[in-house]
């Protein structure tokens, strides 16, 4: 069943019960007031009858009868002015066609009679109006229920049709993606449920198109970035054929680039990507972080790594992943040592940064510093494939970090980490 179907059974049963219980709830009160409003003129006629002349006055109240009890207990109809007994009233009802008359002082219904006893008499007469406006009214209430539940069940199921459009083009077009594998979006002008929802699926696929167009851009920049090695490598290779079983100086030349080449391929490009591939599949653990023996800890080993000496201004502790943190000021630090010069550490628990005095970058070149294999024009002849930066950026969104770039003046950078828990 559909969707909308189900939304039109729903509301038409809904309505459909709604009008039943208001039916039984008009027809109880209908009924009750037109009782009680018997019951107060049978009250009036049994205060008429604690007088002498309540015969007389009962005949005129109502097209009505006084009931007397005569010597053998029988109710019997007395119309005449002066109480003498008859047996019918008006000539109409016989005395047998009266109700069974209860000997209490309240008043009662019975069928369509309504009556009270005084002492030796009672006041009684026939009224069929309240049964018959009941009537009416369980007649009038069955047409209007049949009626509801018609409209009820047409204008829901229209009401659903057209609330439910947006979903069957949301449909539509997952249909059509999934068949032709093009991205669409859907139009989103309601500001509802439906509305957010396909704003929300427009921005999904506007993050698998840019997933999409990321991947494309990382097969085309491996690819570029491979490239050269590879055709060294294969250039050697040629040589190698051509000279090498001939040419001893030859062999151990071509030998040696191929080494240099593949070395240089693991270490620049195929480690890093390995290690943005692991990215985000690992445990991390949190720990309270010194952040003068960090600083110590890593200027200790750029020294010795790169004989760099580099300065530390360091305070404070912070909780956050320490090899997490390690690895991106180290990336940092490196990033300064190939494309910088003076590189500088300032760590406080609000933020950890690296400084370096070097070339002033522009706003563009800046935000597209920590994209994937993107290296500055001046920087395509030195070593490095433009991944180290990226892999900090993808370390901080793994850890929960914040990791940016600004401009130092008069001229170098700021690259800076904010941890997310500080103490």
């Amino acid at each position: 069943m559909k969707l909308r179907t189900k939304l039109a059974l729903s509301v038409t049963a809904f309505t459909t019960l709604l009008l039943f219980l208001s039916f039984i709830v008009v027809t109880l009160v209908v009924q009750n007031h037109l009782i009680e409003s018997r019951y107060t003129q049978l009250e009036q006629a049994e205060e008429l009858m604690e007088d002498d002349s309540s015969v007389r006055t009962l005949l005129t109240l109502h097209e009505d009868a006084v009931v007397l009890s005569n010597e053998n207990g029988r109710w019997v109809i007395s119309n005449d002015e002066d109480g003498d007994d008859s047996s019918t009233v008006n000539g109409d009802v016989q005395a047998n066609d009266l109700p069974g008359i209860p000997r209490s002082n309240e008043p009662f219904k019975s069928g369509d009679w309504f009556g009270i006893v005084y002492q030796d008499q009672a006041y009684l007469f026939e009224d069929e109006s309240v049964d018959d406006t009941v009537s009416t009214l369980v007649l009038t209430f069955t047409i209007v229920l049949v009626v509801g539940i018609v409209i009820a069940f047409i204008s829901s199921f229209w009401i659903a049709y057209q609330t439910l459009r947006p979903l069957r083009q949301l449909n539509d077009t997952m249909q059509r993606i999934s068949s032709s594998g093009t991205l669409e979006t859907v139009q989103t002008e309601r500001d509802d449920e439906i509305g957010r929802l396909g704003r929300v699926f427009n921005q999904m696929i506007g993050r698998v198109d840019q997933t999409m167009e990321q991947q494309r851009q990382f097969v085309a920049d491996v690819s570029h970035e491979m490239k050269t090695p590879l055709t060294v490598i294969e250039g050697y290779a040629q040589l190698l054929k051509r000279w090498g079983k001939t040419k001893p100086d030859v062999l151990d030349e071509s030998i040696e680039h191929i080494l240099q080449e593949t070395h240089a391929m693991r270490t620049t490009l195929i480690e890093p990507m390995l290690e943005l591939s692991r990215l985000g599949y690992e445990e991390t653990s949190v720990e309270v972080i010194d952040l003068a023996e960090l600083g110590s800890e890593l200027a200790d080993r750029m020294y010795h790594a790169t004989g760099t000496i580099i300065p530390v201004d360091a305070s404070g502790t912070i909780r956050a992943n320490r090899e997490a943190v390690l690895r991106i000021l180290t990336i940092y630090i490196d990033n300064v040592l190939k494309y910088a010069t003076s590189p500088e550490l300032h760590l406080r628990k609000e933020r950890l940064a690296v400084l370096d005095r070097g070339t002033s970058l522009t706003d563009e070149e800046r935000a597209r510093l920590f994209d994937r294999f993107y290296r500055l024009d001046a920087a395509r002849d030195r070593s490095g494939s433009g991944l180290g930066l990226s892999i900090a950026a993808a370390l901080a969104t793994t850890h929960h970090f914040k990791v940016g770039s600004e401009a130092r003046q008069p001229d170098g950078s700021c690259f800076y980490l904010i941890p997310e828990q500080s103490e």
